[in-house]
């Protein structure tokens, strides 16, 4: 991405590199693994998808960012 602006970075972007603060969780949800955020219990936001099947890219239902509930 190419940004041309006077408006440092660190700005414009937030903590968006800055990623320290998060507990990542890897667990299996609809038969795919999965990189989760723990939010609270048994409520994740999910991060990103660990897989090599193509359909896991394309499920709407593992889209980053959604939440979801599942029980360890």
């Amino acid at each position: 991405m190419l940004l041309h602006s006077i408006i440092p970075t660190e700005l414009v972007f937030g903590n968006y590199y800055n990623t320290e603060d998060f507990n990542y969780i890897e667990l299996e949800y609809e038969g795919e693994k999965i990189e989760v955020i723990p939010l609270s219990g048994s409520t994740y936001k999910i991060n990103r998808v660990i897989s090599t099947s193509l359909k896991a890219y394309l499920n709407p239902k593992l889209m980053p960012g959604n939440i979801i509930e599942s029980k360890l």
